[in-house]
């Protein structure tokens, strides 16, 4: 199947999202599957940018048992030791989308790889991914030269950035991460609202490629894993 030049499949997350995090075989899986045919684009949808909240003793129990759950659910292992080493810890997503908007802007191509570090560096390696530092040593881990990102990451420019994917994603009604939109030219539609698993979305995105499945049709999947972090 050739590639197609009026549609593309958005990617909506966030780098403090369990369920992205367990969504990531899923997305590995459907790009390889469909990226030849159909261009992915990747934006930030704000979690926690305009509520970020302090993680007490008391919501630990709960993060804890949501984070289990992403475990149970896609296999991807969640370590939670964040949660006893880093008391007051901010549950803050805005830091971590700024600075993958900062290496987008820098090189489109190495914005999944970020993402991706962002994940394992938060939810494999308990950093705090709300820091400055650990943000711009990831980025740097990645080929990106430090300087670059440090004035790009602290910039106006990408923080209207960032916020312009906060405001398309709710355009978009992508309320639950992850999600993906299905775009095809001025008509876009959410295929899936929070974690699904790979056999509930192949199948639709088949048809949709192929034409089958106009994009006005598609109606999101429900939501079963949702908004939480």
């Amino acid at each position: 199947m050739s590639r197609t030049t009026d549609k593309e499949i958005i990617y909506v997350g966030d780098p403090m999202c369990a369920w992205c995090f367990g969504f990531e075989p899923v997305l590995d899986a459907l790009m390889e599957r469909f990226e030849s045919t159909v261009p992915f684009r990747f934006i930030m949808g704000g979690l926690r940018v305009e509520d970020p909240f302090p993680i007490t003793e008391a919501l630990k129990p709960k993060l804890l048992e949501n984070w289990q759950g992403v475990t149970r659910t896609t296999g991807q292992t969640i370590n939670g030791h964040l949660l006893a080493d880093a008391p007051g810890f901010l549950y803050d997503s805005a830091p971590a989308s700024r600075a993958f908007v900062a290496v987008r802007r820098l090189d489109e191509a190495l914005a999944l790889p970020y993402y991706r570090a962002l994940h394992h560096a938060f939810y494999l390696e308990m950093k705090d991914i709300t820091q400055a530092g650990v943000l711009c040593g990831l980025a740097a881990g990645i080929g990106v030269s430090p300087d670059q990102f440090t004035r790009l990451a602290q910039s106006e420019s990408v923080r209207l950035e960032a916020q312009n994917d906060f405001d398309l994603a709710r355009d978009y009604n992508a309320q639950a991460f992850p999600a993906l939109v299905l775009k095809e030219g001025p008509h876009a539609s959410v295929l899936n609202q929070g974690y699904k698993e790979l056999s509930a979305l192949t199948g639709i995105l088949d048809d949709w490629i192929k034409g089958d499945l106009p994009t006005s049709e598609i109606t999101p999947a429900l939501l079963i894993f949702g908004r939480a972090s």
